[in-house]
């Protein structure tokens, strides 16, 4: 049995996560394929299946054991692509890595039902938590959610809504006011697609010296502030410390 990986790394996790949250070390494992084209993905690289790079389970346990030894990282992040497009791999190598003691973030999409496949894992899928993104209207996406893929989910587990602008926030506060049997944790995070740089007196841009344009979180966190919304407010600090990173950091 073998998975279609795109890379496995080390970096922080940048956001919520559904243990301790955002800024812990993690060993990530990105899978190739995805079943959605969002507008504003920003790991299209891994989107197609091809050019394929199967690896065993157990070979991806090794470079995963390697990557975090001396001392032990002991958190991992799967995602992709869509990681449960590759279910039937999947659910092994999360059983053999819960065997070895990590602990488990898997990172997909609401068009799908990820946590159906994994519920005979238990009781050790304590130490596995699902972050499942609804795509609002700015994905282009919301027509491929399926409520069940957000129903199913433990108080454990996190609704992650990617918000691009006041749309998508009114869009996601209806959903939060409609649907009191998602239980999850509800987190809104502001889309990172605006970035500037600084430049000096010449007009060139200062080497390192890049940042985001915050205008756009600051006013999502505002309007979460006066509408007292229930949900949790997430900046990806991956992308704030390394913006101009291409692939994996």
């Amino acid at each position: 049995m073998k998975l279609n990986v795109q890379a496995i790394f080390k970096s922080i996790d940048g956001e919520v996560n559904g243990f301790d949250g955002a800024g812990q070390l993690s060993i990530f494992i990105r899978l190739k394929g995805c079943n959605l084209k969002c507008k504003y993905c920003d790991t299209t690289y891994a989107n197609n299946f091809e050019p394929a790079n199967w690896m065993t389970i157990d070979e991806v346990v090794d470079l995963v054991f390697s990557s975090g030894t001396k001392p032990k990282i002991k958190k991992i992040t799967i995602t992709g692509g869509e990681p449960s497009l590759q279910g039937d791999a999947l659910v092994p190598l999360i059983k053999k890595l819960l065997f070895l003691g990590y602990l488990i973030t898997v990172e997909t999409n609401g068009s799908l039902m990820p946590i159906s496949q994994f519920l005979f894992i238990r009781p050790v899928m304590r130490d596995v938590r699902f972050v499942v993104d609804f795509k609002l209207p700015s994905s282009g996406m919301t027509k491929y959610m399926n409520s069940l893929a957000f129903s199913n989910l433990r108080k454990i587990d996190v609704i992650k809504f990617v918000i691009s602008d006041e749309e998508d926030y009114n869009y996601a506060k209806m959903l939060i006011q409609e649907h009191s049997n998602w239980i999850a944790k509800k987190v809104f995070s502001p889309a990172l697609d605006n970035l500037n740089y600084q430049y000096n007196c010449n007009g060139v841009a200062i080497e390192g010296a890049s940042y985001f344009e915050m205008a756009w979180p600051r006013q999502l966190a505002e309007m979460m502030i006066r509408d007292k919304v229930d949900a949790q407010f997430s900046l990806q600090i991956h992308k704030v410390l390394w913006p101009r990173a291409k692939e994996e950091r």
